[in-house]
């Protein structure tokens, strides 16, 4: 083996991304989908997580679940087993702007062993008091 060589570190995951940005504006101006993506894929190559796919969701608005892309995620997160332990977000407005959608939906996953993670806001080990924390954010 080469000296110089690391050894390769074991993952530590798999994970699902969801990218959302609800206008044109928002996505020229604030923090576009390519953004998200460059900081989402970043943080899970500096965790060793697996990243399994990727949910995009265009000008859509969080404050509800009709958005297509967050089905099929939400769907995938409930196969039994999943094939992804974690569901990364930039910030947990991406995922959802209302707190009793946000805690219904992570007791949801959480009943299906996933977890939501956010790379800017600490969720703690309780999932429920970051809802409430961050959901009003």
């Amino acid at each position: 083996m080469n000296a110089k060589a690391k050894p390769a570190l074991a993952l530590q995951g798999r994970a699902e991304l969801y990218l959302r940005v609800s206008t044109g504006r928002q996505a020229e101006h604030d923090l576009s989908i390519p953004d998200q993506r460059r900081q989402l894929r970043a943080y899970c190559e500096a965790k060793c997580i697996e990243v399994v796919t990727e949910f995009v969701e265009p000008g859509a608005s969080a404050t509800d679940d009709r958005r297509p892309e967050f089905q099929r995620m939400v769907d995938a997160a409930s196969q039994r087993p999943p094939t992804f332990d974690t569901i990364i977000v930039h910030s947990f407005s991406r995922f959802f702007r209302d707190q009793f959608q946000l805690e219904f939906y992570v007791r949801r996953l959480a009943k299906n062993g996933v977890r939501l993670t956010s790379i800017t806001q600490d969720l703690g080990d309780d999932p429920m008091i970051t809802c409430r924390r961050w959901c009003s954010v």
